[in-house]
């Protein structure tokens, strides 16, 4: 009886995360006329109108490639930065090794909007502003504290046997990096992967602030030229939001798995 219960409940909750997506998903594929019906009426006459309009007047076909560009570019890089930065924490000695610590921590403590004006300066000073870069090296520099610390509990589980190992053997700190820690860390690698792409693919605030003119704009900037002071394009907004939402929940779908282990690596120690 109480394994029925548990389903119950579980299932309350699972239709009321889904329903949000669902909802809009209803209202995309609706055609102007149907839009008087109550919301979580299905489509009666389904029509994909309102997203080759998105998609072509909307400028969404643009949005999408900017979009995909910094989210892939922020991944990979973030991938590189701090796993090298997680590999020197925890299997090298170096003076001033504590003070990095302790910044890398500090940097998880100051909230984006604190730093959001002079973070401005900087990126403007350097002539990168409406780039692709200036919004690159911003996602990076906010993240990097939370991936080094991540792929650090990762790289703590690493028996410390295989490191001196190919330490005796003569290989190089890199080639040890490359070749010994790296392969063994796929689980945080994916995780790292996916959540920096999830938070790039997403920001908004960054996006706004960095990149104003209309051929740098982002998908998350871009819905926003659906919603106006008085009135709103209902279907055109939706459309948006779901062609935005079908990367991500890809991705998730096809990584859960390394996802889950990469999340809970060393929360046990």
């Amino acid at each position: 009886m109480g394994r029925w219960v548990l389903l119950f409940i579980l299932g309350v909750i699972a239709v009321l995360m889904v329903s949000p997506l669902i909802l809009t998903v209803f209202t995309s594929l609706k055609p102007t006329t149907e839009l008087v019906n109550p919301p979580w009426y299905p489509p009666i006459s389904p029509t994909f109108e309102h997203y080759a309009r998105v998609w072509t007047d909307g400028g969404f076909s643009r949005y999408f490639l900017n979009t995909l560009i910094i989210s892939v570019v922020d991944a990979i890089v973030m991938i590189f930065i701090a796993s090298l930065a997680a590999y020197a924490m925890v299997f090298m000695e170096f003076r001033g090794k504590m003070i990095l610590q302790v910044l890398f921590l500090i940097g998880l403590m100051i909230p984006v909007t604190a730093i959001v004006l002079p973070l401005f300066q900087i990126v403007r000073s350097f002539g990168l502003l409406n780039t692709h870069l200036g919004v690159i090296f911003a996602d990076l520099a906010l993240a990097v504290s939370i991936f080094v610390f991540m792929f650090s509990s990762f790289f703590m589980g690493v028996p410390k046997a295989l490191h001196e190992a190919a330490r005796i053997d003569g290989a190089t700190e890199f080639q040890i990096y490359r070749r010994v820690v790296m392969p063994i860390a796929t689980p945080a690698v994916v995780t790292t992967a996916l959540l920096e792409f999830l938070w790039s693919w997403n920001d908004l605030l960054l996006r706004l602030l960095l990149m104003t003119q209309d051929e740098m704009r982002t998908l998350s900037v871009g819905l926003l030229n659906f919603q106006g002071t008085m009135t709103r394009d209902v279907t055109g907004l939706s459309s948006g939001t779901v062609i935005m939402a079908i990367p991500v929940v890809l991705l998730f779908l096809f990584f859960q798995r390394h996802f889950v282990r990469g999340m809970t690596a060393g929360a046990v120690k």
